[in-house]
């Protein structure tokens, strides 16, 4: 099984920070979640934008972890169809992109409206 896309919506980075992170740090934690949208597969990037552009900078790779325990306790309280939709409608800075090309994912771009 391939892994899904790796998606964002939060595009602002602090380049202090990453390059603070880069030279000093060992280990660079990034947060993910694989889940389907509107019928497609992707991993959204949920906590670690700095710190995955901070193991890029140094060379490595990041250590990826799944969602934090509130996270998770917050997805087992909604209905599937429920939680999908807040996290399509739960933009931070910027439309969903493809981390990889920073190309807009287009099936994202709509709002999801409750049935």
């Amino acid at each position: 099984m391939s892994i899904p896309p790796l998606i964002s919506c939060q595009r602002f980075l602090d380049r202090r920070r990453v390059l603070y992170k880069a030279t000093n740090f060992k280990v660079f934690i990034v947060r993910t979640l694989d889940i389907e949208l509107r019928g497609k597969h992707y991993r959204l990037l949920l906590d670690g934008h700095h710190n995955l552009a901070a193991a890029k900078l140094a060379g490595t790779e990041p250590t990826w972890r799944g969602p934090p325990l509130k996270f998770q306790r917050i997805q087992r309280r909604l209905p599937p169809a429920e939680f999908a939709r807040q996290m399509i409608n739960n933009l931070t800075d910027s439309d969903w992109y493809y981390v990889d090309t920073g190309e807009v994912v287009d099936e994202l771009l709509a709002v999801e409206k409750t049935p």
